[in-house]
């Protein structure tokens, strides 16, 4: 791969996602820490690389299933981390989020990877609840409690408090405004 810089979009709880300019010799903690992302000696944090979908995959008939999305090393570079392919660089408290999901009465429940975006949890959401085709594209996920829909390109881990690594969302037909 030629020594071209690469843009990456870093994700972290509770903000939106930010851009970072590195190159493939670069090691993710210095590209992190220039930009603000984490600060020198911070070991709390975990990193992930790449957008998870694991989670549409699994059978049906699993209960309380978890993503098997690791953390990663970030004294590697970004060459050998192969963001050129990936992109997104998840950094979180958590490692997995507690997902709850609601739908007539009954609750599915995964522990997905912080970097799964809603529109991966909405899949696999339909999929849990046997809502297939054209009626299950009318459902979203909306928080509980709350009139919030978040997008289907949020990721869990800009949503999730980072003290309870839970959410708990409602699947609900999506309201389209009539004009």
């Amino acid at each position: 791969m030629a020594d071209q810089e690469l843009e990456l979009f870093i994700h972290s709880q509770g903000e939106r996602s930010r851009l970072a300019v590195a190159s493939p010799r670069e090691v993710l903690r210095d590209v992190l820490v220039r930009a603000g992302v984490i600060k020198e000696g911070d070991h709390e944090l975990l990193v992930f690389v790449g957008e998870w979908d694991g989670a549409v995959r699994e059978p049906v008939e699993v209960e309380d299933g978890e993503d098997q999305h690791e953390p990663v090393n970030v004294l590697l570079t970004i060459e050998a981390l192969e963001l050129h392919h990936h992109r997104h660089v998840h950094v979180h408290k958590c490692k997995r989020v507690a997902v709850e999901v609601n739908f007539t009465g009954h609750t599915k429940r995964h522990r997905f990877s912080p970097a799964t975006t809603i529109g991966v949890v909405t899949q696999w959401a339909r999929r849990k609840f046997k809502l297939d085709g054209a009626a299950g594209a009318e459902y979203v996920l909306r928080i509980c409690g709350s009139t919030k829909q978040p997008r289907p390109s949020e990721h869990l881990g800009e949503l999730v408090d980072s003290r309870t690594c839970a959410i708990c969302f409602d699947l609900v037909k999506e309201v389209t405004p009539q004009g």
